[in-house]
């Protein structure tokens, strides 16, 4: 008998296959659960990211809507103070939207750029904006502030 269990013949033999079955079943199983953690990482990116882009059109919007808002001018802004306070709140809504492109894009440096671009505007607010100065806002964000 130990001849038949030697060479091509051994394949014959099911314990060797299903002692086989059990480690590519194993194998099968852990890539199987490594490519649903990618998939889930790569989700939670993407849907970050769409987050971000929507916050970020809605502040274009109201820049649209707002004009002397979006240039920052600040003789313009602080003529009225009903559009001063209006103004305060166009400039939480701003860094709102700024803060969720940073999460969603920190390493882009094209929108770091284009945030510091539109920080520059409104600096003389921020300033003086208690709620600037306090921890409100991300690390990122702040990081940007000019």
């Amino acid at each position: 008998m130990t001849c038949f269990k030697t060479g091509l013949a051994a394949l014959l033999d099911l314990s060797l296959w299903s002692g086989w079955a059990n480690i590519v079943m194993a194998v099968v199983a852990v890539l199987a659960l490594l490519f649903a953690r990618k998939q889930l990482q790569s989700a939670s990116k993407d849907s970050k990211r769409a987050t971000a882009y929507a916050a970020y059109a809605d502040y274009l919007k109201l820049c649209i809507e707002n004009e002397s808002f979006a240039r920052g001018v600040k003789s313009e802004i602080t003529r009225n103070e009903d559009d001063y306070s209006k103004y305060r709140w166009f400039i939480a809504n701003m860094l709102f939207a700024f803060e969720q492109v940073l999460e969603a894009c920190h390493d882009d440096t094209t929108w770091q750029e284009t945030i510091r671009h539109q920080l520059k505007r409104h600096k003389w607010h921020l300033d003086k904006s208690c709620s600037a100065k306090r921890a409100e806002w991300s690390d990122d964000l702040k990081a940007l502030f000019p």
